[in-house]
């Protein structure tokens, strides 16, 4: 990777965030809920630059979805702050949230009955574009990731399809900030080096790139940064191959990733 990083995009600091017990008939429906809060995260902090790819790594349950969540303002923190160029998600989450692309959970979240171009002006309506825009937007978005000549209903795309529209409906207005979740799960070795060149290549257009994965290999190939995440903590921040190599106490938390890969 090369060294591009220019001003702070994203800046998190001393962030936690606790779930209280349910209660009521809340607390009846989830039979798994216990009676203690949870604290999912606890004092992390972080901060990632234009053009910098950060890689997330941690075991199932460590936080990163949390995080996440707190940054694209879809949670608040219960301490701290998180700024996206300079806008609190909290006390100005609309200016935040127009400021990022996000992907949760793969290729979820599309109309499967609309073609690709007309999802892509949905959102990009959603996100504050002109219906002429919008469409001007998609169309390029549908070039860019090679979908142009295949605008059929989504229900009848391939996964790698519906990955390649995820990632455009993340740039549909542009952010300077992208969030990625596992984006290669369950794509196979070919299709997911495509992917993580892409991301490279975003980050190489001026983005902020946070991923979240599982696959330490992947975050050495297409990250700046890795940043380790264990019980909420943030145990490593530091070039990827340090902590692909690392001993010491670190090695059993990195054994905790590698077992779930």
């Amino acid at each position: 990777m090369t060294d591009r990083v220019a001003r702070t995009v994203l800046e998190v600091s001393d962030v936690a965030k606790t779930f209280p017990p349910a209660t009521g008939l809340l607390r009846a429906v989830m039979r798994t809920a216990g009676e203690e809060p949870i604290e999912a995260l606890r004092g992390v902090s972080l901060s990632v630059g234009a053009g910098e790819v950060v890689g997330l790594v941690g075991p199932n349950g460590a936080g990163k979805s949390t995080l996440f969540r707190l940054i694209s303002t879809l949670l608040d923190p219960t301490a701290g702050s998180i700024r996206v160029e300079g806008f609190d998600t909290v006390a100005d989450s609309r200016a935040a949230r127009q400021r990022i692309g996000l992907l949760l959970d793969g290729d979820g979240g599309f109309y499967h009955r609309l073609t690709g171009r007309e999802n892509l002006e949905f959102f990009g309506v959603m996100q504050g574009l002109s219906i002429t825009g919008a469409a001007n937007r998609a169309a390029e978005l549908l070039r860019r990731f090679d979908l142009a000549g295949r605008d059929v209903r989504v229900f009848g795309y391939s996964a790698g399809m519906r990955l390649r529209l995820a990632v455009a409906r993340a740039l549909i207005a542009e952010p300077p900030l992208l969030l990625f979740d596992e984006p290669t799960r369950s794509l196979d070795p070919e299709m997911s080096d495509h992917v993580l060149g892409m991301i490279s290549g975003l980050a190489d257009g001026g983005h902020a790139v946070v991923m979240a994965s599982h696959r330490l290999n992947e975050v050495a190939q297409s990250c700046d940064r890795a940043v380790l995440l264990v019980d909420g903590q943030i145990h490593f921040d530091g070039k990827p191959d340090d902590l692909v190599t690392a001993s010491g106490r670190l090695r059993p938390l990195v054994e905790l990733v590698e077992g779930e890969a």
